[in-house]
């Protein structure tokens, strides 16, 4: 999530002139968020095939034996044994061990033993085997047809939330999982598998917020007020209330934004120290604009003493990571940057 450069007048020309435009940012994708969201809270296993115990099939040979012995003791006549039976467990173990989802499903449809083949795979595999079939169902990916409904019931389950007339509340003895809950809110705000809804679509997300900590969630929610995606109404208030959610939980970017709400009084009260206060989180976090925009106050003494050295400093850790802005500052502070930064003209071309 990169956010575009540039420069603060023009970011300030952008708030005079729209409320609606408070923040430059990139666009990205419902599913890059929730899938970022999912590898990033969520250090699971990546692997796409679906697994079963070890000895998931002697067990179901065992059931079959003792229900056709039992059958047998009641009948007259003697039943031959299913396919199953003669076929090695280890054999079949194999088979399962180099199956994906579309094999497992039409594994369950050649006799009863194996119906619950699929169900069980994605039970013994957890929240990552849940969240693999899920997705394949509501994409109609790993040789499956899609299967929007039961995808639905996958992720609800999976998110370990009851909704009920859209009240949203924790299922005992259950971890809450807000990748799910995400994937749930990209479906209703957008209408896939399931009716369009933006309401619960937004309540799904400030779940995943209120039950999970979730920072991402807290980010969508900012971005959708700030910009009114999917019919949202636009609320710099609430953008700015969202933004601070997020970078209250370290969240990279809504740290930055939150900034900038300070900055320019965004939906809040102006402030350059508080202002400060974020974009220094956010640069030592890694952020690269946000190390401009720390530069920026030491040179317009905004929020701090005005100290050009630095600024520069702060430029110099800008321009490093590619930021024009930051390049064009040091150029402008170049008799200064010298002194400070030696070799910055190496970086400058200078």
């Amino acid at each position: 999530q990169n956010r575009t450069q540039t420069s603060t007048a023009a970011r300030r020309y952008c708030f005079e002139n729209s409320q609606n435009c408070l923040f430059v940012t990139h666009n990205i994708s419902f599913q890059q968020r929730t899938n970022t969201l999912y590898c990033s809270n969520n250090k699971m296993m990546t692997k796409k095939i679906p697994s079963l115990p070890p000895l998931y099939f002697q067990g179901l040979v065992q059931e079959e034996e003792e229900q056709q012995s039992t059958s047998n003791a009641s009948s007259d006549e003697q039943q031959e044994p299913s396919l199953l039976l003669n076929l090695p467990c280890e054999l079949m173990q194999l088979v399962a061990d180099y199956a994906d989802w579309g094999d497992l499903a039409r594994l369950s449809a050649v006799q009863t033993p194996w119906k619950n083949v699929m169900d069980d795979a994605a039970n013994y595999g957890g929240h990552t085997s849940k969240w693999e079939l899920a997705e394949a169902l509501l994409e109609g990916t790993n040789g499956l047809a899609r299967n929007p409904a039961r995808a639905l019931s996958l992720l609800k389950d999976l998110s370990g939330i009851n909704e009920s007339e859209n009240e949203f509340t924790l299922v005992t003895n259950k971890q809450p999982f807000a990748p799910a809950m995400s994937r749930l809110s990209e479906c209703y705000l957008t209408g896939k598998g399931v009716e369009k809804n933006t309401e619960i679509g937004v309540n799904w997300l400030k779940a995943a917020y209120k039950y999970s900590d979730c920072a991402e969630s807290a980010h969508q929610l900012a971005c959708m007020y700030e910009y009114g995606e999917h019919g949202v109404e636009c609320d710099v208030y609430a953008a700015a209330e969202w933004f601070k959610k997020a970078a209250e939980l370290d969240h990279l970017e809504g740290m930055a934004e939150y900034a900038m709400c300070c900055e320019l009084g965004c939906g809040r009260e102006q402030s350059d120290e508080e202002a400060l206060e974020w974009y220094m989180k956010a640069a030592n976090a890694g952020h690269t604009v946000a190390k401009f925009s720390v530069g920026e106050a030491f040179e317009e003494a905004r929020g701090v003493p005005q100290s050009d050295e630095e600024a520069c400093l702060w430029y110099y850790k800008a321009a490093a990571e590619g930021d024009e802005d930051s390049k064009k500052a040091l150029r402008r502070l170049l008799d200064i940057a010298r002194i400070v930064v030696p070799g910055v003209g190496g970086l400058l071309n200078v």
